[in-house]
């Protein structure tokens, strides 16, 4: 049975987003939870168990486990923890993490018993997670409307699932160490305030997860307190460090600022104030097979390899994240076509000011139509996003949004045409 999951671990990695946690390195958690942290629960709990190594590792680490619980989607993950811990005081739940009730194990625990919720919840978003195993497509951030549609909605999974815990069992004594990418651990630290219950001792247990996971991604063990009172900064350590302080991140709330290092900030924050300038993200299509183009000589080409011909009074140079290198930029491999001068603009002007492009929009319908964006959806017919009086500027100082490196580069053309960016870029 174990042979057979594990041969399918590559597919349940796409399908999910499952990292199965090795055993040696469940062991190195269990074992830095109970130094570093004196931990000595009573109850452990594995949300989205698999294999079950966190709860086998709990076992072998803490000496004063009275019950476990394992909850577990997977018929052949369940049919295995059924085997693999039978006749131990474990108890192993076939069912969707999102749809379960902790009822039942709430319960069972006195209000001064200790909890550890301890496991590997799915490294993926919302977006990403293509199957019915998902929660309730609520806006559970509660964002504004605009950033719910553009993209903000957009979750981890792992984000999900440890507010959802913090919340469920905010009356108890529990302690929650996950591990996770570290964007889930800024975002929960960042938006504290939106969760439904109290947080502290707020963690952050860096490690490699390449030589543990074979992934590429900033990874972290998150380790936080439910507690009566919230805490708004995060400490940083390393899981094979001596328990020195690498930094620490959070709210400092005399200026109301989100910081990635404190200590450095605050030494720094006299400078801190109001930029003169407003950034602005570049222009947001979602069609670059129609709506991005090449040149050579006078003759266009679009993504579909079709060469067109349009007035070019609406085609515009474009820059995207790769192009953004050198300190001053006055060309470009890539054109865009600017259906708007600013958002909502009414498009049907196009019919006569610019009919060549109109028609090409109108045959490329099809591509244009169906974008799935909602911004789209109850918008002038082939709209576009991040648009207004400051995208025709002749003169702009961008950066990509992709480079952890900032690169400031100034882009302008003799013939003072404007420059474009996409919606990779700020300027």
């Amino acid at each position: 049975m174990k042979n057979k999951i594990l041969t399918d671990l590559k597919l349940s990695e796409l399908e999910r987003g499952d990292y199965q946690t090795p055993q040696y390195f469940a062991h190195k958690v269990c074992q830095y939870v109970k130094e570093h942290l004196k931990c000595d629960p009573r109850i452990i709990i594995e949300p989205t168990c698999g294999l079950g190594n966190f709860i086998e590792a709990s076992l072998d680490t803490f000496e004063n486990i009275d019950r476990a619980y394992g909850i577990e989607i997977d018929g052949d993950y369940y049919s295995y923890l059924l085997n693999r811990f039978q006749g131990e005081t474990v108890s192993i739940y076939n069912q969707n993490i999102f749809e379960f009730n902790f009822n039942e194990i709430k319960s069972s625990i006195d209000s001064q018993e200790e909890v550890l919720i301890i496991g590997n919840p799915p490294w993926v978003t919302n977006s990403e997670l293509e199957s019915l195993n998902l929660p309730d497509k609520n806006n559970f951030k509660s964002l504004s409307g605009f950033d719910a549609l553009t993209g903000k909605s957009n979750f981890d999974i792992s984000e999900y699932i440890i507010i959802k815990l913090v919340e469920q069992f905010r009356n108890k004594n529990a302690t929650i160490a996950m591990l996770c990418k570290n964007t889930v651990i800024r975002n929960i630290v960042r938006d504290i305030d939106l969760i439904n219950s109290k947080i502290s001792n707020i963690e952050m247990i860096q490690f490699d997860a390449k030589e543990v996971f074979n992934i590429s991604c900033d990874a972290s063990l998150f380790i936080l307190k439910i507690s009566d009172v919230s805490q708004t900064i995060c400490k940083v350590y390393d899981i094979d460090g001596n328990r020195d302080l690498i930094r620490s991140f959070g709210w400092n709330k005399e200026k109301d600022t989100f910081v990635s290092d404190l200590d450095e900030y605050n030494r720094n924050s006299l400078i801190d104030g109001v930029c003169a300038f407003e950034w602005r993200q570049g222009v947001k299509h979602d069609c670059s097979k129609v709506m991005q183009l090449s040149k050579k000589g006078e003759e266009y080409t679009n993504g579909l390899h079709q060469s067109v011909e349009l007035e070019d009074e609406f085609v515009y140079p474009l820059l995207k994240s790769s192009d953004i290198k050198n300190t001053i930029i006055q060309n470009s491999r890539k054109y865009v076509i600017i259906t708007q001068k600013r958002v909502g603009e009414d498009t049907t002007i196009l019919q006569n000011t610019a009919p060549k492009i109109w028609e090409y929009l109108v045959e490329n319908a099809n591509y244009l139509d169906n974008r799935k964006s909602s911004i789209y959806k109850k918008s002038p017919r082939f709209s576009i996003f991040g648009i207004g009086d400051y995208s025709f500027e002749p003169y702009k100082v961008c950066i990509s949004g992709f480079y952890k490196e900032p690169k400031f580069s100034l882009a302008y053309r003799d013939d003072l045409k404007p420059i474009m960016l996409d919606d990779t870029c700020y300027f």
